[in-house]
């Protein structure tokens, strides 16, 4: 089915069910099928066509899902927006990504989208033929701010109200493209189908155990893979997803009260935020199931929170290119090996899905439980990078499977661990080493809240340097720490230089903000330059 086929379906045997929560108004699948046929009609006559790249900058409401599915309708690609992005990279993504039409919310969270958007370089503008603006407030100011521009501007308003009937839907073709982080080079756009993301959805539907009395919170921005799937989920199956655009720890907690929630899926440390705030096991009563990824450096007592509430938690594992939710830890000893489900990765949902670790040294595959690059083959994988068949080519090898770019082990044919990005594994003394494993033993020192590990070239070698942010009060003990490590762990794994930072640099990404490695290891080579 494509969307449009699916979301048909949907208005008539889910009529009067809420497709979608949002800032605790419900909408139904037939008023959600309406809207949409309204506005793929009002799309049509503004001029957007098949093939034509929509550029969604909107957080999480009615109005990206249904703009999301009105594109669809027509055929159209949708480039998602990041709202936390500023001009340097709605520059990057409007102007590499070749948009023909922008969807914005000028005074969305009391932030100036419109100078934003007038700080972006006129040539990264050339390419678009209309901004459409959903401007609850009726700010004059943002308005003038978009005019200026000189780019034709519309009302999003009105079309709701569109007579004309919507064309026919299109049918399959690519509709929607995240964009990588790019914590390392420039990010890709990553190019899905309808068909992919429909069957990804029924998947999940399945695999987490979705039905009508679900409510899945929406925590995640939708323009990532993290959120999009959990959109997918519900739209996918006729189960409610409940979301709002702007979320924080106690408006996220009210949510799970409010409205039941028994699924979502966040960062470990937004989870274990949420735990923190509760002053009651109640408050997750409803809950089934909480899946996590581990984006965060350190997870505190995540784990022994979450057995004291009651809740259910397992490991996940996505990326933009196979989707998100793509695996998850198993939960019953006949789903696999339950002893490490509390790690990233998981069981490949998709029954058809392999994975494998690779060698990168010697290119050989690896056995079962040994640490390599992970090579991933399953249904949900991406049609291509959008303008790009040599980067495409590049990640994929001659029999299917994905290159991931990601260290971790296989546990079956299904099954794997996730420890880290390969750019961040450390070759010391000969050896692959997780970084994570020093991470761990240098937060077990005293004073020591986080800790970052990169490697450092001296003297001819890699050595492991630790960044770390000290608990308030907590005095440096490099001394200390090492002799500690030195007791815990390998010699060659132990950092040969401490160094104390007030925060770690970090890149925004869609599910959270990314510590960016690259720029502690440039921060960690200078310092060891200066070593004799």
């Amino acid at each position: 089915m494509t969307f449009a086929e699916r979301m048909a379906v949907l208005a008539g045997t889910h009529a009067q069910h809420a497709a979608l929560i949002d800032r605790n108004t419900p909408i139904t699948f037939s008023t959600l099928h309406a809207r949409v046929d309204r506005l793929a009609a009002a799309f049509s006559r503004l001029g957007v066509t098949a093939g034509d790249r929509v550029a969604i900058w909107l957080p999480n409401c009615l109005a990206w899902v249904e703009s999301f599915l009105a594109c669809a309708h027509l055929g159209a690609v949708v480039l998602a927006i990041n709202t936390r992005f500023r001009s340097q990279e709605l520059a990057t993504i409007i102007g590499r990504g070749r948009a023909d039409w922008l969807l914005m919310w000028p005074d969305f969270k009391g932030i100036a989208f419109g100078d934003i958007l007038v700080d972006v370089p006129p040539e990264a503008l050339g390419h678009l033929r209309g901004i459409v603006t959903i401007d609850e407030a009726g700010d004059d100011r943002a308005a003038r701010a978009i005019a200026a521009c000189g780019i034709p501007v519309h009302d999003y308003a009105p079309m709701l109200q569109e007579t004309t009937p919507a064309p026919a839907p299109h049918g399959n073709a690519g509709v929607l493209c995240y964009t990588t982080s790019g914590t390392t080079s420039l990010p890709k756009f990553v190019l899905h189908d309808q068909r992919t993301l429909l069957h990804h959805g029924d998947i999940m539907q399945q695999a987490y155990g979705y039905d009508r009395d679900c409510r899945i919170l929406a925590s995640t921005p939708f323009c990532g893979a993290f959120g999009f799937s959990t959109l997918l989920g519900g739209l996918a199956s006729g189960t409610t997803v409940v979301c709002e655009p702007v979320s924080d720890t106690a408006s996220t907690l009210d949510q799970i009260r409010r409205h039941g929630i028994t699924h979502t899926y966040a960062n470990n440390e937004s989870i274990l935020r949420l735990l923190e705030s509760s002053d009651s096991p109640e408050d997750f009563r409803t809950c089934r199931l909480f899946g996590f990824a581990n984006f965060s450096p350190a997870s505190g007592d995540l784990l022994e929170r979450a057995k004291q509430n009651g809740l259910e938690l397992t490991g996940l594992y996505g990326s933009s290119e196979l989707q998100a939710l793509t695996a998850a830890q198993p939960r019953r000893d006949e789903d696999g090996d339950t002893s490490v489900r509390y790690l990233a990765g998981g069981t490949l949902i998709h029954a058809g899905a392999r994975v494998r670790a690779r060698d990168p040294q010697s290119g050989a595959l690896l056995p079962h439980g040994e640490s390599g690059e992970l090579e991933i083959s399953s249904p949900s994988l991406m049609t291509g990078y959008l303008d790009d068949r040599q980067a495409t080519a590049r990640a994929i090898t001659a029999d299917g499977f994905f290159r991931t770019g990601d260290l971790g082990y296989s546990v079956s044919d299904r099954q794997f661990v996730f420890q880290t990005r390969m750019g961040d594994s450390l070759r010391l003394s000969g050896f692959l080493v997780n970084p994570a494993e020093i991470e761990h033993t240098v937060e077990a020192c005293d004073g020591i809240q986080a800790c970052q590990v990169v490697g450092a070239t001296h003297a001819g070698r890699i050595v492991p340097v630790a960044f770390v942010i000290l608990r308030p009060g907590a005095i440096a003990d490099p001394l200390g720490w090492a002799a500690y490590c030195k007791r815990i762990m390998a010699g060659f794994k132990v950092p040969v230089r401490f160094e104390c930072i007030a925060e770690f640099p970090v890149v925004m990404s869609a599910n959270s903000n990314k510590v960016q490695k690259t720029r502690l290891r440039e921060i960690a080579d200078a310092l060891m330059a200066n070593l004799p």
